[in-house]
């Protein structure tokens, strides 16, 4: 982590702990209890010489950008201004050190005022995955023919970020798979190029898949088993589900 500038969220780590604060928010927390959760996340951090006076500048534009500012964290940011603390980043380059002070300075004048206009908590969209675990998928593919790929997991543990874990089987047709093909589970291994035989895997979110959803059926539901693949570091599209078995089946024809 680090800084790409002076201004105040020109840091990851300032921008980590607004971000977890804004979650806190849109899950309906209010900014006393957002304040709360994040300084028992960050306890180690705020005893930082270089992250500690970041988190009370992060918590304090938080705090103010939605109207309330707690005035022991304001206390806090002026206190580690006028000490110097949290400087460090800034001493590489010309002036680098000063043009932070003239930000913060700029900074804390502007949330010395009580925000005029604060910001409303946006509210959680919640996106929940698009199958159950054991949708048995046919995918109408590019080509016109038929796919087909079966959901291994349905994870919807964060609310906004529903995805499912699919598994594309080893099936090229001109009609819709049956249960029989998921039934036998041939899993389609690639082997083309740089993949060297892994099974087609991956997580699927909910971005692009309404553009998708008339070319995906569930055509049935299976009980997973044991020996079904449990987890992939693999994320993908919904356009590209089931598209490898194309590619796969055009490599095996060159004899490659």
């Amino acid at each position: 982590m680090g800084a790409w500038g002076s201004g105040i969220r020109q840091d990851d780590f300032v921008m980590d702990v607004i971000g977890d604060f804004e979650e806190q928010l849109k899950a309906g927390n209010s900014v006393a209890a957002a304040s709360k959760e994040l300084k028992t996340k960050y306890t180690e951090e705020m005893k930082d010489e270089d992250d500690g006076p970041l988190f009370w500048i992060a918590l304090a534009d938080a705090q103010w950008t939605y109207g309330e500012l707690d005035p022991e964290v304001l206390r806090r940011v002026e206190e580690d201004f006028e000490s110097d603390q949290g400087l460090a980043r800034w001493d590489e380059g010309r002036d680098g050190r000063s043009k932070r002070r003239a930000v913060l300075a700029k900074f804390i004048a502007k949330i010395s005022t009580p925000n005029g206009r604060p910001k409303k908590p946006a509210k959680i969209v919640v996106r929940a995955p698009k199958f159950q675990a054991g949708d048995c998928l046919s995918v109408h593919l590019s080509n016109g023919q038929y796919g087909a790929a079966l959901v291994l997991a349905a994870d919807h543990s964060h609310a906004e970020y529903g995805k499912n874990l699919i598994c594309v089987l080893d099936y090229l047709g001109s009609e819709k798979p049956t249960l029989d093909a998921f039934h036998v589970r041939k899993w389609l291994k690639l082997t083309h190029h740089s993949y060297q035989g892994r099974a087609d895997c991956a997580w699927y979110g909910t971005v692009g898949f309404r553009a998708m959803k008339d070319r995906i059926e569930v055509v049935g539901q299976l009980q997973l088993l044991k020996s079904d693949p449990y987890g992939s570091d693999t994320y993908s599209g919904w356009a590209r589900l089931g598209e490898q078995v194309l590619l796969q089946r055009e490599w095996d024809a060159r004899g490659a």
